[in-house]
């Protein structure tokens, strides 16, 4: 259990931030798998905005792979719920675009999030929503959760209307602050786990979409900054000895994010994106922080949740079926791969996100530390090798898959990526032994779907065409990496 109130002593006190970013958050589950494979525990969560649904789902007693499993069953349009058409006639009476319906009747049940059952449990979760009549964030425990708290938390002025609880209203805590630290240091905490992905973004883009997230981006990163300052006097109080909130040791944070912004949720809503891939992004995102983790956590200065500019990339999602050979059987799998091309400031980047779904077991195992390799073939082909560490029941292997394509062209038509090359070793010591292998092959439908789902931005934050796909399709094909 990822949660547990009754944590070793012998371990600092650890809590959990599950801060916002819309459906995006999807991503944290990733993050919190790998944190459970880490056998971390942690003895106190808190959810703000977005991830106030991850902290529902842990406070409801799920275990992570329940999380993951009800994020890649949901129906993101689900998220959407209009209000009656004649509202709309009068703007200037309006109190949101939409309404709380949508999540209040099909999101939560889905996620099979019971107030009833969060009140019996009594876990160590709390939910940091925005009080707008007394202008303050209020940490909600679960004994005094309401369901209109877990609508209000999640409700974007504008998007969303402001619910009523008791006297006071209440709504999205993101333009206060989108992750409540300072919770979990009155709680005692002296390691803070963040999960971050509301984004740092450097460059100040064009268009009323990117300038909302980016006004959000200012009050989000602007509050967390400030309780970076208050987290570091209250440091200096502990290592005089006046620890004012019991803590032995000065508070170190530990913060999880992204390398690159993760897509907006319209990309959600149009299946560019879908919660698999930003799953296995959460989960390769941590395995990589946990191999680099510093020693006496991240600085505590703007540039600890900074991005990198997204620059100009293309993504594009693959599913493989097919039958992998063990031990003279055959065993149906499917294989997903996310494949991002990124170019920033002239630098290129192959990177791959990836799981691979056994049927016979019904478990999907995400790929950890991986490496992509570009090589031109004497046959006019590119190979696209992938490499990527997996874990499954305590043990380690390595999964090796061969692409390959031969022009723009045939990706355009439908005709590249028709098949995959894959082999699983398993890892004993430094040996490699072939515990699975075999060819899998992608649908001339999925090829053609994923031209239309490819993900491709240039760096002005405008979506490129197919012009511009086809020019990154071509980079991908004539250079090494």
């Amino acid at each position: 259990m990822l949660i547990n109130n009754q944590q070793n002593d012998k371990h600092p006190k650890r809590t959990l931030i599950l801060a916002g970013g819309g459906m995006r958050v999807a991503y944290q589950a990733g993050v919190m798998k790998a944190l459970e494979e880490e056998a971390l525990v942690f003895s106190h969560a808190d959810g703000a905005s977005g991830g106030i649904f991850n902290a529902a789902m842990l406070a409801s007693g799920h275990p992570v792979d329940k999380i993951i499993k009800k994020w890649k069953s949901l129906n993101f349009n689900h998220f959407t719920s209009l209000i009656s058409l004649k509202e709309y006639f009068t703007p200037w009476k309006l109190r949101a675009l939409g309404d709380a319906d949508g999540i209040r009747d099909k999101i939560l049940p889905h996620f099979e999030v019971s107030v009833p059952k969060i009140k019996e449990l009594k876990l160590p979760v709390t939910f940091s929503v925005c009080n707008f009549t007394k202008k303050t964030v209020d940490t909600i425990l679960t004994d005094q959760l309401e369901e209109n708290h877990l609508l209000a938390g999640v409700s974007l002025p504008i998007l969303m209307p402001a619910l009523k609880i008791k006297n006071d209203w209440f709504i999205d805590a993101v333009w206060i602050k989108d992750a409540n630290l300072l919770e979990a240091v009155k709680r005692g905490a002296e390691d803070i786990w963040l999960i971050w992905g509301i984004g740092n973004y450097p460059a100040y883009l064009p268009g009323s979409l990117n300038q909302y997230v980016h006004s959000i981006e200012m009050s989000a990163n602007g509050a967390l900054f400030e309780e970076f300052e208050q987290i570091k006097w209250i440091n200096k109080l502990i290592e005089l000895g006046h620890s004012p909130f019991g803590q032995t040791r000065p508070i170190q944070v530990f913060i999880i994010k992204p390398k690159l912004p993760l897509p907006l949720d319209p990309e959600l809503f149009l299946k560019k994106i879908t919660a698999r891939s930003l799953i296995n992004m959460g989960y390769q995102d941590t395995k990589k922080y946990l191999q680099e983790k510093p020693e006496n956590g991240d600085s505590l200065d703007f540039r600890a949740t900074q991005t990198t500019n997204s620059g100009d990339y293309i993504c594009l999602p693959m599913k493989f079926s097919g039958k992998l050979v063990l031990k003279d059987k055959n065993h149906q799998v499917d294989f997903y791969i996310f494949l991002r091309k990124t170019i920033v400031n002239g630098v290129e980047t192959m990177e791959a996100f990836s799981s691979l779904y056994l049927k016979a077991i019904e478990q999907e195992i995400i790929g950890g530390l991986t490496k992509v390799t570009v090589n031109g073939k004497a046959s006019g082909e590119t190979l696209i090798e992938i490499e990527t560490n997996m874990s499954y029941n305590e043990k380690d292997y390595l999964l090796k898959a061969d692409l390959r394509c031969s022009n723009p062209w045939s990706w355009l038509m439908g005709l590249a990526f028709k098949s995959v090359e894959v082999k699983v070793y398993s890892l004993i010591g430094e040996e490699e032994i072939v515990f699975m292998e075999g060819k899998l092959h992608q649908s001339f439908f999925s090829r053609i779907k994923g031209v239309g789902l490819s993900l491709a931005k240039k760096k002005s934050g405008s979506n490129g065409g197919i012009g511009f796909k086809f020019g990154m399709i071509k980079k991908i094909l004539q250079n090494e990496v």
